[in-house]
């Protein structure tokens, strides 16, 4: 008598499930970068489940915990970030105050759009050593680009002075101080921008520029 065997899954069929799993992640992560864009300091499993069309243990299925899911969107926006195309010149070519404002327009589009989840990702970072170290890397980025795109001024100066310098452009262009003028002075998106070029070309200025 001949015995059927059971059927092997085939490649189609992992590949389905593969493709279904990897849909539902996409939907958690992006429910709660919804959530997170809309001011929730820490998006609740239900809401963020009932966004993206799942059970509350879908979401512990995919993700240990919210802390690990808030990682996982952390990373999404900081990548986003960091794929952004530079505004106008960049690099260390054009006249200075061209890279100036080059410098500010591309920090100004980013932080921008960080800003309605700055608090998300200020707990986050607080709460998570792995959000901390994306986070100091974010503005280790940042003190590089600048050193690049200034490295011409940079390189003229005294060491001391140099590295006074470039810490005063990575502290002046930060996710935190595009908040203050945006939030808490209540400035424009082209007014903060113009005071972030004030304060750039001043910090020029006042080393011989």
């Amino acid at each position: 008598m001949d015995v059927e065997l059971p059927s092997q899954p085939s490649q189609a069929q992992h590949a389905g499930r593969g493709d279904r799993v990897a849909r539902t992640r996409e939907a958690i992560v992006a429910s709660t970068l919804t959530l997170a864009m809309e001011g929730e300091v820490a998006p609740i499993v239900r809401d963020i489940a009932k966004l993206a069309g799942v059970s509350a243990r879908t979401v512990f299925q995919h993700f240990a915990d919210t802390a690990e899911l808030y990682v996982a969107v952390l990373s999404r926006v900081l990548g986003n970030l960091a794929n952004d195309p530079p505004a106008g010149a960049s690099g260390n070519h054009g006249a200075l105050d061209e890279r100036i404002t080059a410098a500010v327009g591309q920090r100004a589009g980013r932080y921008e759009k960080l800003a309605p989840m700055w608090t998300f990702v200020e707990t986050l970072q607080r709460r998570s050593s792995e959000a901390g170290e994306k986070v100091n890397r974010l503005y280790a980025d940042n003190r590089e680009q600048l050193a690049e795109a200034f490295g011409t001024e940079l390189t003229a100066m005294p060491g001391e002075s140099r590295e006074r310098t470039l810490n005063a452009l990575a502290m002046a262009l930060t996710p935190e101080g595009w908040i203050v003028l945006r939030k808490r002075l209540g400035l424009t998106a082209e007014q903060a921008r113009d005071e972030l070029r004030f304060i750039v070309k001043a910090i020029f200025k006042d080393n011989g520029r």
